[in-house]
Formats: structure tokens, C-alpha cells, sequence
């Protein structure tokens, strides 16, 4: 598949969306699979979901069926993590972020983290108002052996069953 997907997509989620009290899938490959996931541009923002009002607290609660679209959600492999102030890797909350974290593996194998606690206390800080709704987005830098990988992080995009 092709960039050219990416627009009619989101005009079926915006339509699919409007009759909804949750979140439609926005963009197929909430993981990049399908692209080519080294040239990816995260420049630039996804839409925000339908049913999410910008400028208020709290999560954007995602439907089941489209919760798997979520921005990196599902990648564990540190050195295919695109992201950025635009488009962060999107988790549910403090617990989430770090859960995320614990899981990744390092291009040698290895997990960047030994246990919870260093991954929280690794976080640099929040860079601020970004992502698919302005929500503030959280650096973590990631050490491998490789080096640093800083990678972007917004807690506000929830599926069901996930607590914020």
C-alpha cells in the first residue's frame, strides 16, 4: 500500500463517526505495517478522533474495534518506533506509558529498562501540546546500545477496559 490510502480513510472515519459515541479508526496501521516504515513522515498530526472535543481534560476513549489503530501502540522493537511532537506513540496513562516502555526491545534484544521505576524516572519531561488532539505529549530518551532513541509519548488515547 501506498500513501494515497491515507486521505480516503479518513473521510470514511469522519462519516462513520458521526453517529458514534466512540472513536472510528482513523488511518489503517496504527503500527506502520504496510508502509514503508523507515521513511514514515511524523511531522505531522493524524486527525482527531471524532466524538473527542479539543481543549478539554481527559482521555480519548477508542472503541474496541478501532483502539488497535492507535498510533505505535502495538510496536515493540525500539528501532522501528516512529514518533514525534505531532505524532507520538499513543498508550492510556501513567501505567500504560510505562508498560510500553517495559516492553520494548533494543536492536541487540535487550530491554532499555531493568524494571518499572528507571523507566518512569527516564521520562526528560513534557514537550508540551501535541499529538492527534493538542493533548501534552511526554520525551522519553531510550537507551540502547546503539544509543539514545527519544521517543514521544501521549497517555491520553484509551481503549475499553484500560484505565487512565
Amino acid at each position: 500500500m501506498g500513501r494515497e490510502w491515507g486521505m480516503g480513510w479518513v473521510i470514511v472515519a469522519m462519516l462513520a463517526g458521526c453517529g458514534g459515541a466512540g472513536v472510528e479508526a482513523v488511518e489503517p496501521g496504527g503500527d506502520g505495517a504496510g508502509m514503508g516504515w523507515q521513511d514514515m513522515d511524523v511531522s505531522r498530526p493524524l486527525p482527531c478522533p471524532p466524538g473527542f472535543v479539543e481543549g478539554t481534560f481527559g482521555p480519548v476513549m477508542w472503541t474496541a474495534q478501532a483502539a488497535s489503530e492507535r498510533w505505535m501502540h502495538d510496536e515493540r522493537q525500539v528501532s522501528r518506533v516512529r514518533s514525534s511532537p505531532a505524532r507520538p506513540v499513543e498508550v492510556c496513562g501513567v501505567d500504560g506509558q510505562i508498560l510500553w516502555l517495559m516492553q520494548l526491545r533494543c536492536p541487540d534484544g535487550r530491554p532499555p529498562y531493568r524494571d518499572p521505576t528507571t523507566a518512569h524516572e527516564s521520562r526528560a519531561g513534557n514537550v508540551g501540546a501535541g499529538g492527534r488532539c493538542g493533548t501534552i505529549i511526554d520525551l522519553y530518551p531510550v537507551p540502547c546500545s546503539d544509543g539514545v532513541h527519544e521517543i514521544y509519548i501521549d497517555l491520553y488515547h484509551c481503549a475499553p477496559g484500560e484505565a487512565f
